[in-house]
C-alpha cells in the first residue's frame, strides 16, 4: 500500500513535466505568432506573403521541439539553471535542423521562408527561456511541486549547498530535516528539524518516505561514507554527495568509471587554453559588444554632458590596467571623482582611522567617499561609470565577462594567481561583480576571478550577463 509521501512523489513526477511541457508549448506558439506577424510586416513592404497550415503551427512543429526538449532531459531532471539553459539551446538547435530537413525533403516551398525560419529560431529560444524562468520563479515562490530531501551533514558545506539551491531556479528542493552527530552550523538546526544522528540514518530515511538524500559532509571518513551509502541506498531513488574537492575547478570535469578497479577518474579541461574557445569568446564579444555599443551611444552622450556640467575636468578617466598576459592597457571609464582625488583621499584617511582600515581591507570606501562627485555617486550606484569600457570590448583588450581589470600596483597583492587571471582579458562584469561586488574583500575577488578562469564556458558568461543586468537595476553592492 502506498504512503501519502509516495503518492505525492508520484504526482510530482507526473505533474511537473506536464506543466513544463504546457509552458513550452505556449512559448512555441507565441514565437510562431510573433515570427509570422513580423514576417507579415516585411511582406507588406516588399509585396510578398506566405501561408503556414494550422496543423503545422499548433501540432507538428511544437511536437518536434518538445520531443527534443524531452530528449535533453529538460523535463525529467532537476539541474542547475546554467545547465538547463545549455540543454534548451541545443534542443532548440536540433529541433530547428530537424524541421528544416523535413521541409526540404517534403519540398514544402510554401513553408520555406528563410526570414520566417530565422525569426522563429531566435524568438522560440528566448520565449522558451522566458517561459521557463516565469514558471520556475512561480514554483519556487509558491513552494509548488517541490521535492522533499533530507540533508546529512550540518556544517559550512551544507550552508553553501543550501545557499545555491535557494538562488538557483533549477532546483526545487524542500529540506524536511537534517542528520548530524555534531552540527557545526548555528543556523541550520534553527531552520530545519534535527532528525537524528548518522547512526539513525537508515531507520529515519526508511520511515520518512523521502526518495532523495544529499550528503553534505565532505570531511566524513571514507569507511563511514561507504557504510552510510550501503545503509540508505535501498530506500531512496537518488543520493547526491559533496566530495572533498571544494575549491577545485570542476565545471568542465568529465567523470569516468573504471569498473574493474572500482575507481572514478576525473578529467579537468582548461577551456581557455583551447584556441577555438578563445575565438568563440571573441566572436561573442564582437557581435554582442558591437550591438551594445550602438545602443549605448545616446546614454554615453547624455552622461558625458552631465559630468561636464557637474565638475571641472575631462569626461573620461583613462586608467592603466593589467590585461591579458600581464600587458598594461588603457581602460576607459567615466570620470566620477574630483581632479585632486588622491589628495582628498589621503587627507580623509589620515583624519578617519576607521576609513583607513576599510580601505586596507576592501581597497574601496563604502558609503561616503569624499573624492566622488555628485554625478559620480549616481553613475557609480548603477555602474554606469563603466559604460565606456564597451569600447575596450570592441577593441579586444577587454571582454563583456571576465576577471576584474586590476591596477598595476595590485599585481603584488594578487600574488601567485596573477598568471591564472591574466590567461584571458579582463571583463566589464564577472563573478565578483555578480557576487557582492564591492562587498567582497580583495582576497575574495582574486579567488573568484581565479575560479572563473579555471571554469570558463560560454554558458557561464551568459549567466553572469543576466545576473549583472539584475544587479545593475537594483544598485546592490555598488558604492
Amino acid at each position: 500500500m502506498q504512503t501519502r509521501s509516495q503518492m505525492s512523489a508520484r504526482m510530482r513526477r507526473v505533474c511537473a513535466p506536464l506543466l513544463f511541457m504546457l509552458f513550452d508549448y505556449l512559448a512555441i506558439l507565441f514565437a510562431e505568432k510573433m515570427a509570422f506577424e513580423l514576417h507579415e510586416i516585411y511582406g507588406m513592404l516588399v509585396g510578398r506573403t506566405f501561408h503556414v497550415p494550422v496543423p503545422y503551427l499548433v501540432f507538428w512543429i511544437p511536437l518536434v521541439f518538445i520531443a527534443f526538449l524531452w530528449g535533453m532531459q529538460t523535463y525529467t531532471k532537476m539541474q542547475p539553471i546554467l545547465e538547463t539553459v545549455r540543454k534548451i539551446f541545443y534542443a532548440v538547435l536540433y529541433a530547428m535542423i530537424a524541421c528544416i530537413l523535413v521541409l526540404y525533403f517534403m519540398q514544402a516551398g510554401l513553408l520555406a521562408s528563410r526570414l520566417y525560419v530565422i525569426l522563429f529560431g531566435v524568438l522560440v529560444l528566448f520565449s522558451i527561456y522566458a517561459a521557463r524562468y516565469i514558471l520556475l520563479k512561480l514554483l519556487k515562490t509558491t513552494h509548488t511541486l517541490t521535492k522533499p530531501v533530507i540533508l546529512i551533514g550540518a556544517g559550512r558545506t551544507a550552508e553553501q549547498v543550501l545557499g545555491f539551491f535557494d538562488g538557483d531556479l533549477g532546483y526545487r528542493y524542500e529540506v524536511i530535516g537534517i542528520l548530524d552527530d555534531h552540527p557545526i552550523s548555528k543556523t541550520l538546526p534553527q531552520q530545519f528539524q534535527l532528525m537524528g544522528t548518522l547512526a539513525d540514518a537508515e531507520t529515519i530515511i526508511r520511515d520518512s518516505g523521502v526518495d532523495t538524500v544529499i550528503i553534505t559532509a565532505p570531511g566524513l571518513e571514507k569507511q563511514k561514507i561507504q557504510c552510510l551509502l550501503e545503509d540508505i541506498q535501498p530506500y531512496v531513488r537518488d543520493i547526491s554527495f559533496v566530495p572533498d574537492l571544494v575549491g577545485i575547478p570542476l565545471y568542465n570535469v568529465e567523470a569516468q568509471t573504471l569498473f574493474s578497479e572500482q575507481i572514478m577518474l576525473l578529467s579537468l579541461r582548461n577551456n581557455l587554453a583551447r584556441r577555438r574557445n578563445r575565438l568563440y569568446k571573441r566572436f561573442f564579444d564582437i557581435i554582442v559588444g558591437g550591438l551594445l555599443c550602438i545602443a549605448l551611444l545616446p546614454i554615453i552622450l547624455l552622461i558625458s554632458i552631465c559630468i561636464k556640467i557637474d565638475s571641472r575636468g575631462a569626461v573620461f578617466f583613462n586608467a592603466e590596467r593589467i590585461g591579458k598576459d600581464e600587458k598594461i592597457f588603457t581602460c576607459y571609464k567615466f570620470r566620477s571623482m574630483h581632479l585632486n582625488a588622491d589628495a582628498i583621499l589621503e587627507q580623509y584617511l589620515r583624519e578617519n582611522p576607521a576609513a583607513q582600515m576599510e580601505w586596507n581591507t576592501f581597497a574601496k570606501l563604502k558609503g561616503y567617499d569624499p573624492r566622488v562627485t555628485k554625478v559620480g555617486r549616481w553613475i557609480r550606484k548603477y555602474s554606469l561609470d563603466e559604460l565606456p569600457q564597451i569600447f575596450n570590448v570592441v577593441r579586444g583588450n577587454m571582454s563583456l565577462v571576465g576577471p576584474r581589470p586590476y591596477l598595476p600596483r595590485e599585481k603584488d597583492d594578487i600574488g601567485e594567481y596573477v598568471s591564472t587571471i591574466t590567461l584571458t582579458v579582463p571583463g566589464i562584469t564577472g563573478f565578483w561583480q555578480t557576487s557582492g561586488r564591492n562587498d567582497v574583500s580583495f582576497a575574495g575577488r582574486v579567488a573568484m576571478d581565479t575560479w572563473y578562469v579555471r571554469n570558463w564556458s560560454i554558458w557561464l558568461d551568459l549567466a553572469y550577463l543576466f545576473k549583472t543586468a539584475k544587479i545593475v537595476f537594483t544598485g546592490k553592492g555598488a558604492y
